[in-house]
């Protein structure tokens, strides 16, 4: 994973409408002292910090790469979920 900018990250946070707040989506992804982790909003404005085999609204984490995750639902679809562009 790559340096964060806090600059950049202070401007990405205040971009309007930067998320569809009607759909899951990922806030944040980080390097935590235990592996790759992520922020995921639910539709609710529920907030989850998820690692790769953790389950979140319905879904499992299966990749959590630098600027998105990957989640498979029951069914075993999977889905992409990417950081908003600033």
């Amino acid at each position: 994973m790559s340096d964060p900018d806090p600059a950049l990250a202070r401007a990405n946070a205040t971009v309007p409408d930067a998320l569809d707040l009607h759909e899951l989506s990922v806030i944040g992804v980080l390097e935590a002292h235990d592996g790759a982790a992520a922020l995921l909003r639910s539709s609710r404005g529920q907030i989850a910090r998820v690692m790769t085999g953790d389950a979140a609204f319905g879904m499992t984490v299966t990749v959590i790469g630098d600027d998105m995750i990957m989640m498979t639902d029951r069914w075993g679809r999977t889905q992409s979920l990417h950081l908003p562009k600033g």
